[in-house]
């Protein structure tokens, strides 16, 4: 890859430095340069379809989003040189005070988002794919992490559960969404946010990116703020004519129940990084995480009594081995 870097005369003369990966197969590395840095992003082909990442990249640059330019790529070896936007993370903006206006500023992003036309690239966001995200929770957590195995009972009302969430979900307008819109994924480069990790977007529920900004699994908002924050979204959404006619009242219940087929997800994810991939920086999110669900359960347990059970099992079965485990 060294001949695509500019301004390099002398191949070797350049240092490479290891950097934090993300939840995937993937690790990036730091490549300095005649005083210009660039990311290197290997990327297994064997293990992960770059093409999205690649064909993504195109679509939300040619919105005018800031995402990293794409220098060079060997798809056979799954090296991608991409432009370094620095370290600043929107989680490390935060802690100043003006936490209400930066959210407002990465919410401004999500109508422009939503807009984005489908593409080739993005998986279906079906049915049958929430469905396989949930099990994510049931298989890894639940059952390979707590050692829990459900009884009839505990498996009908899992089935109910999941067949609301997937429900709520399908029901609302379809739009663009990044599908991992949080702290983390936003960086400030130039003054300007960018947006990484955007490789997954697919047409889904339009509550979606909301719900991962607000309830993030890193960062977890005082209510206060974060109810004034789903009043502003759905506000910016309205404006932008993306809302179907839903009320406000219609638009805060489904991103509740959104948000709970996030987090169980999320969760699931998080066990499964620490038992099949050793990945174990994520476990101190699980219980924050598995908090996000039982409450958002109960906020609407007497519109949806079966959310309610579930809580009670989660509370009563699952936190107390998931503590203990931790």
């Amino acid at each position: 890859m060294t001949q695509n870097l500019p301004n390099i005369n002398n191949p070797h003369s350049f240092h490479i430095e290891l950097i934090t990966g993300d939840a995937s197969f993937r690790k990036y590395y730091r490549v300095t340069a005649n005083k210009q840095s660039y990311i290197l992003m290997v990327s297994p082909p064997e293990l992960i379809n770059n093409e999205p990442f690649i064909e993504l990249n195109t679509l939300f640059n040619q919105a005018n989003f800031k995402v990293p330019k794409i220098l060079a790529v060997n798809s056979e070896q799954g090296y991608l040189l991409i432009e370094d936007l620095g370290s600043t993370h929107f989680a490390d903006c935060l802690g100043k005070g003006n936490e209400c206006e930066l959210y407002q500023q990465a919410i401004d992003l999500l109508p422009q988002i939503a807009i984005l036309p489908p593409s080739p690239a993005m998986k279906p966001y079906d049915a049958k794919f929430i469905d396989l995200e949930l099990e994510i929770f049931n298989e890894w957590l639940v059952q390979s992490f707590c050692k829990i195995e459900m009884d009839v009972g505990a498996e009908k009302n899992w089935q109910q559960v999941k067949q609301q969430l997937i429900n709520a979900l399908e029901m609302q307008p379809k739009v663009t969404m990044h599908r991992d819109y949080h702290s983390r994924n936003l960086m400030l480069s130039n003054e300007q946010w960018a947006i990484i990790d955007y490789q997954d977007a697919v047409q889904g529920p339009l509550t979606y990116d909301l719900v991962s900004l607000t309830k993030d699994c890193y960062q977890v908002l005082p209510q206060a703020l974060r109810g004034s924050l789903i009043k502003y979204g759905f506000a910016q959404y309205e404006k932008a004519g993306l809302t179907g006619g839903l009320t406000f009242t219609d638009f805060e219940m489904l991103y509740t129940l959104t948000g709970i087929q996030r987090h169980l997800k999320a969760a699931g994810i998080f066990c499964r990084l620490s038992l099949r991939d050793g990945k174990q920086g994520y476990l101190p999110h699980v219980l924050d995480t598995l908090h996000y669900v039982i409450v958002a359960c109960e906020e609407v347990a007497n519109a949806f009594p079966v959310l309610g059970y579930f809580a009670e099992w989660l509370q009563t079965t699952v936190q107390p081995q998931l503590e203990a485990k931790l």
